[in-house]
């Protein structure tokens, strides 16, 4: 069964009057209110008072037409500028169209850091043990790297 959003309308004695804010009286007998069925929608029968149902904030960005991926992109690349007549301006030294950015550079940079943490896999350290002394050439020990950085391309 589909479920049918139902949003406060207006009482009808409300109708035609001049536009004023509403009050909690105008939106009584309206519907039921909004922003509370997700806050109280519980993900599990375990109480977690300070924990932050994921589930309910998705859903209500979702319903609200968000989708925080989207967003972050929109955020990150910026808006292009424009002059007086609507054309969009060139940067001169990159010749790529001139962007006005919403947020700093050091929000931006943090922003992506955190996309890029879950886009592309952590690097592990990794642990070699060696024994006795090494002792080679600028040449061989050349021709070892390049070994060994085409078996981990492979």
């Amino acid at each position: 069964m589909a479920k049918v959003k139902t949003r406060p309308k207006r009482l009808a004695e409300l109708n035609g009057a001049p536009p004023r804010l509403a009050s909690p009286e105008d939106l009584e007998d309206a519907g039921p209110k909004t922003g509370r069925a997700h806050a109280m929608r519980k993900s599990s029968g375990i109480k977690h008072p300070l924990r932050i149902n994921l589930t309910a904030v998705s859903e209500a960005l979702i319903e609200e037409g968000l989708d925080p991926a989207i967003e972050f992109a929109r955020i990150l690349k910026g808006r292009p500028i424009v002059n007086g007549d609507g054309e969009v301006v060139i940067d001169p030294h990159t010749g790529q169209p001139a962007r006005r950015y919403e947020l700093e550079a050091d929000v931006r940079v943090r922003m992506l850091s955190e996309i890029l943490s879950y886009t592309q896999p952590k690097l592990k350290a990794v642990e070699i043990k060696m024994s006795g002394s090494l002792e080679l050439t600028g040449e061989q020990l050349d021709q070892r790297l390049a070994m060994l950085l085409a078996r981990a391309i492979r």
